[in-house]
This record gives C-alpha cells, structure tokens and sequence, in this order.
C-alpha cells in the first residue's frame, strides 16, 4: 500500500511538472485516447491486455517516466477511447498512437491480449521495434484449453442475467489473475473495470481474438525480447510463454513471483525497473 500511494504521489509530482500530456488521435470510424511523459532518450509503448484498460499501469507510470518517453493508451473500445464504428486493425491503432506520440520507433511492452498486439506489431513493422516485452502473453493463434474455456465461462456466468458486479466479484476471486494477498491491488483492478463496464463487454468482442496466427511467424524476429510470467498465472498463460520462448530467437523469460495475470497492479515497482533494465540494456 504505502509503494502504491508513492507511485501515485510520483504521478501527481509529473502531472504538476508539466511531464504528463493526455490527447486523442483520430483514427478511421473513432478516436484513440493516450498519455505521453517523460524526456528520455529511449521510447517505451504500453499496450494493456483485454480486460483491464490503461489505468493498470498507474502504478508503473511514474516509475517509467522518470527515466524514458512513454505513452500508454487505451485501445479502440476501452476506458476513453469510444468502441469502434466500423472493423479496424488493433496494428494501424497502436501506429497511429506512435505517429500522433512521434514516435518512429520504441520498445513495445504489453500485457496478455497486448502482448500479443505487441508479438504481431513487431513481425510486421520490424524496424519501428527497439525491444520486446509481453508479459502474460495471449498470442494470436494459440487455441485456449477447455479448462481455460471453463474458468472463463464461470466468470461470465452472471452476465446472462445483467449481473455485472458479479462477474467483477468472480474475476477478483480466481489466484490466477491476482495472487492471494494482494488486497489492495484486487481493489484497484475492481474499481478501474466497474469504472469503465465497457471494457469488460467490449472484451468479448475484441477483434484480437480473430487475428491470423503468429506461430509460424515468430521465428522471424530478430529483435531482443523479454517474457514476464507470473508464477500463479493460469497454466494457458505459462504455455503460452513457454511457447514464446520457443519460438522467438535469442528470447528470454522470467518469473515474477508471487503474481497472476496482473503483475503490473501486484508488483509495479518490480515490473517497471525488469522493464527499464531490459530496455536499457537489451538483454
């Protein structure tokens, strides 16, 4: 609690400081929201996963921001970015995010369903990619096992009947998308999504989980990356990674301890400064 309130003293302390800018860039059929601080020489893009939107690095901003230029966005349909009017492509949102940011090129860092967003942008655009990082990763074309299936539907159920809490009370409960103990930040993670129920909608219907496959393109990579994987995620999650490791050339990967799928609300100290060193050092 007292990290998280200095987290939060820090991005107060940014904001005064006049560091911090939050826009919108149009984009085809809606409008994309994003923050930009920091002054450094190096570039960092967050990309949140598919639940919770970019309030989850909170804690991780001000962290960040002190050493490099960063820009978090909320993706098309999530927290102040309006849902999309017409199809669109997740890949030209987080292009136009880094033109509007002028940003030709940064290190890339997303959680779960950003993850993948950040795999599929790097085989694609190769040369606007510094550094790689996916934690929790969701890759596109990797199939979810029925038990996967199965924990998700639990969590849904009450949404059959109009009960939104109830599905945020049943997300908050599974110790693998936050690890046991972790109050504090269960209670963030449940605020930022009953403060925005259209994220957890919109979720659903998240054109990411209709990507072609990247499997049997990673093996093209060439740029150093970094896979975060929480020692309580659920076990499609560590596949994932573990395949990730597998397939990406020279690929590293590391457990953060004592963390579920939301690591970056549970540890956000831990998770900024593997973020900086690996970006710093790329390797």
């Amino acid at each position: 609690m007292i990290g998280r309130t200095m987290a939060l003293a820090g991005a107060m302390a940014l904001a005064v400081a006049g560091m911090c800018r939050a826009e919108t860039v149009e984009v085809p059929g809606g409008s994309l929201w994003y923050e930009t601080c920091g002054s450094g020489p190096q570039a960092i893009v967050l990309i949140h996963d598919g639940v919770v939107n970019s309030a989850s690095f909170d804690g991780m901003w001000p962290i960040l921001c002190r050493q490099f230029r960063v820009v978090r966005y909320d993706r098309r349909g999530y927290g102040r970015s309006p849902a999309a009017k017409a199809s669109y492509s997740p890949q030209d949102d987080l292009a136009a995010v880094m033109a509007a940011a002028k940003m030709d090129h940064a290190s890339l860092v997303g959680f779960s369903f950003g993850g993948g967003l950040a795999v599929g942008y790097a085989i694609d655009h190769p040369d606007a990619v510094d550094r790689l990082v996916i934690a929790g990763p969701s890759l596109n074309g990797f199939k979810p096992t029925k038990m996967f299936g199965e924990r998700i539907t639990h969590i849904m159920m009450p949404m059959l009947w109009g009960n939104f809490d109830g599905v945020v009370a049943n997300a908050m409960k599974e110790t693998w998308i936050m690890a046991p103990g972790h109050d504090a930040a269960r209670a963030e993670a449940a605020a930022i999504i009953k403060a925005s129920p259209q994220d957890l909608r919109h979720q659903l219907h998240d054109p990411m989980r209709g990507w072609p496959s990247d499997l049997p393109r990673m093996a093209s990579l060439k740029v150093p990356t970094l896979i975060l994987t929480g020692d309580h995620d659920i076990a499609d999650n560590q596949a994932q990674a573990g395949a990730a490791q597998v397939l990406i050339p020279g690929a590293r990967r590391e457990i953060v301890e004592d963390a579920g799928h939301l690591m970056q609300m549970e540890h956000p100290k831990e998770l900024a400064d593997r973020i900086a060193d690996f970006v710093r050092k790329g390797r």
